[in-house]
């Protein structure tokens, strides 16, 4: 096997690996979330509006719980941000390796078109699947369009490298 080779084969094993973490992530049941009812939104935006109400209300760092003095690096990390600022942030930054590691997987060069489309494809198949099959999770728009510009982040940062 050539460099080239080795080093195209580490990223699609690193690709995989995002993918089955994604999958996991976002396809398993949310015990702590179960609804027994389709949820779905179809407003682009409407969710994104919502948390930066919140955010801009309540801040995104969760004061009250910093105060109780946490030793748990575990509660630190899970319980320091607002669930707005998380669920914002989380859906950017949760499709960047996306971007970043499908055009590194593959030997032919990637055009932002074919890249927008991977990134679409999978985000939407993912909402599709949530709203179909499972009801502790809210297929949203807005997580599309969440997911795509953190994709979008991340595919610019593959031509920046690049």
């Amino acid at each position: 096997m050539s460099k080239n080779n080795r080093v195209t084969f580490l990223f699609k094993l690193l690709l995989l690996v995002y993918l089955g973490f994604l999958g996991i992530l976002t396809l398993l049941p949310d015990a702590n979330n179960i609804t027994y009812e389709t949820t779905v939104n179809l407003v682009p935006f409407s969710t994104i509006d919502n948390f930066f109400y919140d955010i801009m209300a309540n801040g995104f760092i969760n004061w009250e719980f910093l105060s109780t003095r946490p030793t748990s690096v575990l509660d630190i990390v899970a319980y320091t941000f607002t669930d707005s600022f998380k669920n914002l942030a989380g859906n950017v930054i949760l499709f960047m390796p996306l971007g970043l590691l499908y055009p590194l997987a593959r030997k032919k060069t990637t055009g932002f078109f074919h890249a927008f489309v991977v990134i679409f494809g999978t985000t939407f198949s993912i909402e599709l699947l949530q709203y179909l099959f499972l009801t502790s999770r809210r297929a949203d728009i807005d997580d599309i369009i969440l997911n795509l510009l953190g994709g979008i982040i991340g595919y610019l940062i593959y031509k920046w490298i690049q």
